[in-house]
């Protein structure tokens, strides 16, 4: 009989999945969110530099090093692709697997089943078909806290599927494991709470041991891996640039000539860190992008000091809890809904679950389980108040800390629903509509994201088309022209970025960009050496190179810095490609 159980639990949730596959299917394609996967997948693939790369810069090197070798095996296929979409669905198997088999009576199996489901298609959707590794290591953290409180002693492995899940997510995205580790601990803070006995803490003392091992030992591989000089220097260059460009800014030239002459900036040189294009200029170095980060830091400071960006942030926390307007578009600031909704319904159903009084229930039982949710809303707290005073919170990182919150509340539910049937499932029958309602809207938002990447593909295509069928020559992209067409873009038209599974080729590309987190590393002197290049600014001028910019964009910015630099060039337009990118010859006079 419990071979029986056991077969049907796996096939229900294997089913579910499928479900949820052929639904994702039906109503879109898949796609990396952003043009950062694009840039770690040509890494990976070889397409960068010619031959597949263990050292890619977002990912710890032990992920890297493996994916490395599976586009050595067989180059054709979306390795990294494949990686996270079938990461995210085998979650999903895992958590729906380890729900079934809790569950006792068939009720309960389909009011758990069909919240399972519909919490994938209606409230995470859109992240199965715009993927980002960011969210596929925040999926696989909240699927390690649910794993962790669901555990049974001596009766499955779910301790060491969490901590598997636990140090792949830190390979694959180190900062966001991080962000999402508090939550995990308090996971297992929790489950020693609920039961208070010596062999269940040193149970979690064991389980919390084994996750700090196995992240410091990835940590240490990785130190050693990118222990060679160039890559320090690379990885210094590298905070400084994400810390100007993702939690600062560029203060203004007129404003601030001073600070920038004492810096040996001139405007033109000023104009590439604006535009992006500093990997044009070796003088822009890692002291200049600290220098510059920290004069606007200070600036910032002076117009808001501490306490009242606090209060600020504090203020727009208590609002993100309560605002319900439904999602409109898919990159949307502050799309929490029905995210918050459903977290703010389960908090409510724990509570009553565990304080409602029962035959079995007792005081000290009810002290622990309001303890708990205090400590999980108190970390929540703390990590979103962070975040939103980072003045930076986009959905890949906002939602995943929705769903780590939402697993732990759910796996409380469930563990209580071993005890008392009654309202544990009651409130994730409201789950399950809230999440049955947002279905319409979570498929008009993916409808109306396919729609606009679709008018994107048309511009971008066209350029990759352009590039192969002029593969002798060689490409510098401007870097904003890389994200977007511009003024000449279609109206609605979305930022670029890649289908998975489609027109895969991880042949070498024939075009760089001159700027962005991937320029100026070792990969990028490699790149540059293969084609006989010895820097950006010098080949740009030789007879192979050409210049690539929104044909509606001015090319003064790249006459001036050239003048600065002691030489005349001329700028001549050789193409236009698809209505939207001009090429250019940059030539010495």
């Amino acid at each position: 009989m419990k071979k029986t159980y056991k077969i049907s639990n796996f096939i229900i949730s294997l089913v579910l999945v499928l479900v949820a596959v052929l639904f994702m299917g039906f109503i879109g394609d898949y796609w990396f969110e952003a043009n950062d996967d694009v840039l770690i997948k040509d890494l990976l693939s070889g397409a960068y530099t010619g031959a597949p790369e263990g050292h890619n810069i977002q990912m710890l090197y032990p992920i890297s090093f493996f994916f490395s070798l599976l586009y050595r095996v067989v180059r054709s296929l979306d390795w990294y692709g494949i990686f996270l979409c079938g990461g995210q669905y085998l979650c999903l198997f895992l958590i729906a697997h380890t729900t079934l088999k809790t569950c006792k009576k068939r009720g309960h199996k389909i009011a758990a089943s069909l919240f399972m489901l519909l919490f994938a298609i209606g409230v995470v959707g859109s992240h199965f078909l715009f993927i980002h590794y960011t969210f596929t290591c925040g999926f696989m953290s909240g699927t390690a806290a649910f794993l962790i409180l669901m555990h049974e002693k001596d009766k499955d492995k779910n301790f060491e599927i969490a901590l598997i899940l636990l140090f792949i997510a830190f390979l694959l995205r180190s900062e966001m494991l991080l962000l999402t580790l508090p939550m995990v601990c308090v996971a297992i803070f929790i489950r020693w709470l609920m039961k208070l006995n010596k062999t269940e803490f040193f149970g979690c003392l064991k389980l919390f041991g084994a996750i700090v091992t196995a992240l410091v030992i990835g940590f240490v591989i990785h130190q050693v891996a990118f222990s060679k000089s160039d890559w320090k220097q690379y990885n210094d260059f590298f905070e400084a640039r994400t810390q100007l460009y993702d939690y600062q800014n560029i203060p203004e030239y007129e404003e601030n000539k001073e600070f920038y002459d004492n810096l040996g900036l001139d405007k033109s040189e000023y104009e590439l860190l604006v535009n992006y294009n500093f990997g044009l200029d070796d003088k822009i170095d890692t002291a200049v992008l600290n220098k510059v980060a920290s004069c606007y830091k200070e600036q910032r400071s002076g117009e808001q000091p501490f306490a009242p960006h606090l209060k600020q942030a504090i203020s727009e926390y208590i609002y993100e809890l309560h605002n319900f307007s439904e999602q409109k578009d898919y990159l949307e600031p502050g799309s929490y809904f029905p995210w918050n909704v459903i977290v703010i319904v389960l908090y409510i159903g724990v509570l009553i679950s565990y304080i409602l009084p029962r035959k079995d229930s007792s005081n000290k039982e009810i002290v622990r389980s309001v303890g708990a949710l205090a400590l999980l809303f108190a970390c929540r707290t703390s990590l979103w108040i962070y975040m939103i005073m980072g003045r930076r919170i986009p959905i890949r990182i906002a939602h995943p800390l929705f769903f780590i919150e939402i697993m732990i509340l759910f796996a409380m539910l469930l563990k209580r629903a071993e005890k008392s049937s009654y309202w544990p499932y009651k409130i994730i029958l409201v789950a399950v509509l809230l999440s049955a309602l947002s279905v319409p809207n979570q498929k008009a938002v993916i409808s109306a994201e396919q729609r606009s990447r679709e008018l994107m593909r048309m511009h971008y295509d066209a350029l990759d088309d352009y590039f192969d069928a002029n593969e002798d020559n060689f490409y510098f992209i401007d870097t904003y022209t890389s994200v977007s067409c511009g003024k000449d873009k279609a109206e609605g038209e979305a930022l670029f970025s890649e289908k998975l599974f489609d027109r895969v080729d991880n042949s070498f590309a024939n075009h760089d960009l001159m700027g962005g987190w991937g320029i100026n590393s070792p990969l990028t002197k490699k790149k540059l050496a293969k084609e006989g290049f010895t820097d950006m600014q010098s080949a740009l001028l030789t007879d192979k190179a050409y210049f690539v910019q929104n044909k509606s964009e001015s090319t003064d910015w790249l006459v001036d810095y050239y003048r600065y630099k002691g030489l005349e060039v001329t700028i001549e337009q050789k193409d236009v490609v698809a209505d939207a990118f001009a090429i250019y010859a940059v030539r010495e006079k």
